[in-house]
Formats: structure tokens, C-alpha cells, sequence
């Protein structure tokens, strides 16, 4: 049942797709028109010219075209990376005499075509392009099924995707995809940084979860449990963001490095650095610090921020800075802190970015966790929100009057599930995500202090952050004082 899916959360080509194209690089008796294969793995855009506006259309073929000429820069990389080879037997399948009587079908039957790599171009894909390269096996020695990711915004930054890998990889056995190879420069046929690594097997949870029986969803309960207790394991004085220690240094043994959080305003400037005599946990950015310190730390440069937007005023932002500052400090009066200490936080974990493998009718194995980009080390608080598609909990359906959800949380995932297939998912999840996961997951102010961090480390730079900020506060001061009474 097991079959190769990409490696990105953001595509999903089906097996019907998958399987056409594999047997087409099996069987195809057409002469390529370059040294690579190239397969456009989407559905066709359908469109109906009688109600396209023309504007549309042209959009939508400029698109195209970008696409089209973004693609070819694909495969001419791949030309760069693996040129043919220049063996005797390959240069005579190549050639002009022997590609032209291929055309009969009788010489076919006795020479066969040079192998070339396989690549797959797919649409979508919000932050990277994807694309999937399999490589014949006179090309590459090792892994023939490699994963291409090329990032849209200029901004982003593989080189620090890529040290989270090498982070995961070395500081707990959690399975993640393996770098063949990158180029964090424009220098290079796409003209953008990139990163080369290996395909993971399996097929992504959402698209088999509906099709599981319950004892296979009980495997993936404890799984996912275990993967929770390893990174709240993967303990650090410091928060922030994993970066390489130099630029050339990404895919070294060297351990990454842990960072401050860049912050960003809604302009895309950064925020300036406090003065050590500005905030209480100004000079913890860089050291260790309680989570206290790192509340204080960033919510004082939002403020400081907003401030001198507002040229001095105390305005709307300003004054909501204030009363998160003052809910964090009496947070941190009534002990929910503890314990102060960060942890490894992935941020992202949905079904979408668990592989797995089917090894027998009842046994399902993770094969490996994708999309690290948002990837962090924050308060243990923020990697404890639970996976509450698990039990039949979900998060994203919005009630009357609720704030828009992400990356906030509703209320009610520890409520007893449904039914007792769902209340037994959840026990062997919360068995075997460790002792101090219940609290640091279910209680009220646990998921008040996930929705902090998020202004934190984001700013009110939207509306619906606001929104949410407002929300956090309300529902803080509604809370506070059955905590207090509990004391």
C-alpha cells in the first residue's frame, strides 16, 4: 500500500498521477527533446473563454509563462548537476544517427532509449517550488528519488531551513529528510538558492487517515505522542530561531546555533533592539532567560515600535501592549511559568506533514515529519498544542462570534471525546506524550500563553491578530481570578 509521496506539505500529487507518470519513464518510446524528462504533475486548468475576462486571461497566461520559462531553469540545473554521461554506450544512444533509426520500430525493439533523470514539476506550494527529480541508476549511486525545493519570496532563508534538519537530525533520532545537496546563492541556472534532499518515502497522513482502521490510528496516537515527549526533551536555555553557525557551515556536524527572533512590522521593517534600561528581559535575548524575561523582552519592542509609529501617542496598539505586558506578569505571579525552560517546537504538526508506510493490515510506521520552516525554539508551552484531530477535536471550526482560530487556539480540546475509540486515541496519545505534557497542553492559561507567544514573536500587524490579542486579554481577565482562588 506504501508509494512515494513528495516531500513538501504543500502539494499532493494523486497515486493515479503518480503511478501514470512512473510508468511513462518505464515504458516511453519518444525521444526527449532535452537531456531531461519533464512532467508537469497538475491537472489541466480548465477555462471557459465566454466568461474569462480578458484581463484574466492574461494574467493567468503570463502565469503560465513565468511557470513554463521557471521550469525550464529546473531542468537546466539538472543538465548542470548531472550531465550526461560520456561513457562509449552513451554517447552512440544519444547520438543524432542512432536517435533517428530509433524511429523505427523494429531498431527500437534493440536499442533502447539513454536513461535520463525524471522530473516532475507540481503547482502550488505556497513558499517553495517543488519539484521531484528521480535519477536512473547510471546517473547516481545512492538515493534515486530526490525532492528540489526553490523558495518564491526572496526573503526566505533555506540556509536556516536547512540547519533546523541538521538540528532534528543530531539532536534526536525524529525522522527527517536527508540533504543531497545546496546552493544558498543566485549563482546557479535558476537563479535562486536551493535545496537538494532526499524524497521520504510513504504518503502523508491526511490522505489515508479517512481509510485507517481504529488499531492503526492507535499506532499513530503513540507515535505522535512519542514525538511530542522527544522534542519537549530537546531542552534550551535559549529562544529563538536555528541558524548555521556560518553560511558554509549548513550542512557540516557542527551544531546550529540559536537566535533571536527577527521581528518584522506589518511594512516588512525590522523592529528595533531594546536598550538594556527599556525592558526588565531586555538583556535575556541573548542569554538565558525565564519565560517571564522573554515575554517582556519582545512585547516591550512591539510597544516600543508602535510607540514611535504613533509619534508618542498612547494609542490603541500601545495601550494593548500594556495590558499583555501586565497579563504576562501576573501570569508569571501565579507560577503558570513553570517550568522556565525552551524546548524544540515544530508548529506545524498536522497530518499533512506525517509520513507514514504500511508495513501489514493492523501496522502503520512514520516514516518521517516534514515542513520544519516554522520550526523554533520557544517556551515548552508553544510545542504543546494539541493534535486534536487524533480524538475528533477540531480546532479550526469556527463557533459563533469566535476569533479567527490560526495560529490561535478554541477552547475545548481537553473535553471528553465522543465516542470510546476517540476517548481511547486520546489516553494513548497523552500516555505516551510525558508527564508534564497535560498541563503544559489542556489547561486554560496554557493555551492563553500559545496565543501570546504568537503576538510575541508576530506583533499586532494584522487585524485578526489584534483581534486575538483582545480575545487573550478578555478571556485572562475572566480566568484570573478563579487561579488566584485556587492558590
Amino acid at each position: 500500500m506504501a508509494s512515494h509521496q513528495i516531500e513538501d506539505t504543500e502539494v499532493h500529487p494523486t497515486d493515479s498521477l503518480q503511478s501514470a507518470i512512473q510508468v511513462s519513464y518505464e515504458t516511453s518510446d519518444e525521444v526527449p527533446a532535452s537531456p531531461t524528462r519533464s512532467v508537469n504533475a497538475s491537472t489541466t486548468r480548465s477555462s471557459n473563454a465566454s466568461v474569462q475576462t480578458v484581463s484574466t486571461a492574461t494574467y493567468e497566461r503570463q502565469e503560465q509563462e513565468d511557470e513554463d520559462a521557471f521550469n525550464q531553469r529546473i531542468e537546466t540545473l539538472c543538465q548542470d548537476l548531472w550531465p550526461l554521461p560520456t561513457s562509449i554506450k552513451h554517447r552512440f544512444l544519444a547520438s543524432q544517427v542512432v536517435t533517428h533509426l530509433r524511429s523505427n520500430k523494429i531498431f527500437r525493439s534493440f536499442v533502447p532509449a539513454p536513461q535520463i533523470p525524471l522530473i516532475q514539476h507540481f503547482k502550488g506550494g505556497g513558499f517553495n517550488h517543488i519539484t521531484s527529480i528521480t535519477l536512473p541508476s547510471s546517473y547516481h549511486e545512492g538515493q534515486p528519488n530526490l525532492i528540489l525545493r526553490v523558495p518564491r519570496e526572496d526573503k526566505s532563508r533555506p540556509d536556516q531551513q536547512v540547519a533546523t534538519l541538521n538540528y532534528v537530525r543530531q539532536r534526536t533520532s525524529i525522522p527527517v529528510a536527508t540533504i543531497e545537496a545546496t546552493d544558498f546563492t543566485c549563482n546557479n541556472a535558476v537563479g535562486k538558492p536551493y535545496v537538494l534532499q532526499h524524497r521520504i518515502p510513504g504518503r502523508d497522513l491526511e490522505s489515508v487517515w479517512d481509510d485507517l482502521s481504529h488499531s492503526q490510528r492507535c499506532v499513530v496516537a503513540r507515535e505522535v505522542g512519542r514525538l511530542i515527549k522527544t522534542l519537549l526533551s530537546v531542552e534550551s536555555p535559549f529562544a529563538g530561531i536555528i541558524t548555521a553557525t556560518a553560511a558554509d557551515s549548513c550542512t557540516s556536524a557542527e551544531l546550529p546555533t540559536i537566535v533571536p527572533f527577527i521581528l518584522e512590522d506589518a511594512l516588512g521593517d525590522l523592529v528595533e533592539e531594546l536598550e538594556p534600561q527599556n525592558a526588565v528581559g531586555a538583556e535575556t535575548s541573548r542569554s538565558r532567560g525565564t519565560t517571564l524575561e522573554f515575554f517582556e523582552y519582545y512585547l516591550s519592542r512591539w510597544r516600543k515600535s508602535a510607540l514611535l509609529q504613533s509619534h508618542g501617542e498612547i494609542g490603541y496598539d500601545v495601550k494593548l501592549y500594556d495590558d499583555m505586558l501586565k497579563v504576562v506578569r501576573e501570569m508569571d505571579d501565579l507560577g503558570l511559568f513553570k517550568p522556565d525552560m525552551n524546548c524544540l517546537c515544530h508548529l506545524d504538526l498536522h497530518p499533512r506533514n506525517i509520513m507514514v508506510e504500511f508495513q501489514s493490515e493492523d501496522f502503520i510506521r512514520v516514516t518521517g515529519i516534514l515542513d520544519w520552516d516554522e520550526a523554533v525554539i520557544a517556551p515548552k508551552f508553544v510545542n504543546c498544542q494539541p493534535p486534536g484531530w487524533l480524538w475528533g477535536y477540531d480546532k479550526d471550526t469556527h463557533t459563533e462570534n469566535s476569533l479567527l482560530p490560526w495560529p490561535y487556539e478554541l477552547e475545548g480540546a481537553n473535553k471528553t471525546p465522543l465516542t470510546l475509540e476517540q476517548r481511547e486515541l486520546k489516553i494513548i496519545f497523552d500516555s505516551h506524550a510525558g508527564p508534564e505534557y497535560p498541563r503544559l497542553a489542556y489547561d486554560e492559561s496554557s493555551r492563553l500563553i500559545r496565543g501570546l507567544y504568537r503576538v510575541a514573536t508576530l506583533g499586532l500587524t494584522a487585524n485578526w491578530h489584534n483581534t486575538a490579542a483582545e480575545r487573550i486579554v478578555k478571556e485572562w481577565n475572566v480566568l484570573r481570578p478563579t487561579l488566584a482562588c485556587e492558590l
